[in-house]
C-alpha cells in the first residue's frame, strides 16, 4: 500500500524488547495505527514505525507520519469511540481505530499517546504512541 501513494517507510527497534500482551489484540491496533497513517499520509510523504524501550519500564510502538497531524486541542476526543474531527470526514472509516487502540493500551495498563510527528507547522504529521509495560 505504500508503494502505491509512494510513501517512505522507515522501521526501526532497540533489538530484542519484550511485552506480555495478547498479540491479536496488539496486532489489530498496530494494524488501525499503520492503516490510519498510510490513510492520511499524502502522496510522496513518510511513515516511521519504531520500537524502543521508554521510560519507566516500558516498549514504545511508535507510528509517525506526514500527514496533517491532529490538533492538540482535538487529542482527547480523537480516541473517543465513533469520533471523526472535522478534517478527517473526507476519509472513509468508522471513528474506531484509534479508540480500539487505546482500548488495547488500557486494557495490557499501557498507554496510547498522541503528538506531532516533527514536520513544518502546516502539516506537523501525528506521532502515535502504544506504550506497554515491558517485561
Amino acid at each position: 500500500v505504500c508503494e502505491e501513494k509512494r510513501l517512505a517507510f522507515n522501521y526501526t527497534t532497540q533489538g530484542e524488547l519484550f511485552v506480555l500482551a495478547d498479540r491479536d489484540l496488539i496486532a489489530q491496533a498496530m494494524s488501525n495505527l499503520m492503516d490510519n497513517a498510510v490513510k492520511y499520509t499524502p502522496e510522496g510523504g513518510a511513515i516511521r514505525l519504531e520500537v524502543k524501550r521508554g521510560a519507566d519500564s516500558t516498549v514504545e510502538l511508535i507510528v509517525a507520519d506526514s500527514g496533517p497531524g491532529i490538533p492538540v486541542e482535538d487529542r482527547e476526543r480523537a480516541v473517543e469511540r465513533f469520533v471523526r474531527l472535522e478534517q478527517s470526514r473526507s476519509q472513509p472509516g468508522s471513528g474506531l481505530g484509534l479508540s480500539l487502540a487505546a482500548a488495547v493500551a488500557e486494557a495490557h495498563t499501557g498507554k496510547l499517546i498522541l503528538g506531532d510527528s516533527g514536520g513544518p507547522p502546516a502539516r506537523p504529521g501525528l506521532s502515535v504512541t502504544l506504550q506497554l509495560p515491558a517485561v
